[in-house]
């Protein structure tokens, strides 16, 4: 009576269990690898915008061999639309920081005191929001320039790059939810145009601060615009 062994487990020998080891760590180093080329295609936007990304130029900003990035990324376009998705991702877009940090004060509010705001409560959102922001702002525009001048580039590269486009659109449409909800919070009668407003004003103020050098940045104005901004939100 023969013995039924198809079910069986089998059995690798030790060369086919080293073959998926050398496998799976040629996948890790290639993801790594792959981050690497990524990160160095935003270094090149910060100095060189977006139309300054080749592939020789990444190649040389990552310390890789030109093939390297060919092989990873098809074409340039490639390379832009992968770097917009991991800066988004990586929670680049700044004003995601002064989001949560609005969001953890609100955490302390009932959902009773949040539908019904008193005076008290409403100022004490109000002045919490004017510090953390303005504070985040002035923040950003001496350590993250960088981050802000990418920001710049990708939008540039929106209007002419259909995939940059809808991945701009669908990352703000994202953040203006977030501000809506915070604008609701106010009781504020058109909370989605109102968040509009404000991110539109936010970026404006982060743009144009960059084109001052820190040395010569007027913090108490842009302090006075966000603190009038906030006001105009929350009261």
């Amino acid at each position: 009576m023969s013995v039924e062994t198809k079910n069986a487990p089998q059995i690798k020998t030790m060369n086919e269990t080293n073959k998926n080891r050398k496998d799976i760590e040629i996948s890790a180093k290639g993801k790594q690898r792959k981050k690497e080329i990524i990160e160095a295609t935003l270094e090149v936007i910060v100095h060189s915008g977006v139309q300054g990304v080749t592939h020789r130029a990444v190649a040389l900003e990552a310390g890789v061999q030109l093939r390297l990035t060919t092989y990873y990324f098809k074409d340039k376009e490639d390379l832009i639309n992968e770097a917009f998705i991991h800066f988004v991702e990586e929670g680049k877009f700044l004003m995601a920081g002064f989001l949560e940090l609005a969001y953890e004060h609100l955490e302390q509010f009932s959902v009773l005191e949040k539908n019904n705001l008193t005076s008290k409560n409403r100022k004490n959102i109000y002045e919490t929001f004017s510090a953390l922001a303005s504070e985040f702002l002035i923040h950003n525009l001496k350590h993250e320039r960088d981050h802000i001048a990418v920001q710049q580039a990708f939008l540039n590269e929106a209007i002419k790059n259909p995939l940059v486009r809808e991945l701009h659109k669908n990352h703000r449409k994202r953040l203006i939810d977030n501000v809506t909800d915070l604008c609701s919070i106010a009781n504020k009668k058109d909370p989605e145009i109102d968040a509009e407003i404000f991110v539109n004003a936010f970026e404006k103020m982060e743009h144009e601060g960059i084109c001052t050098p820190v040395n010569k940045l007027d913090k108490k104005k842009y302090q006075a615009m966000v603190h009038k901004l906030i006001f105009w939100m929350i009261m």
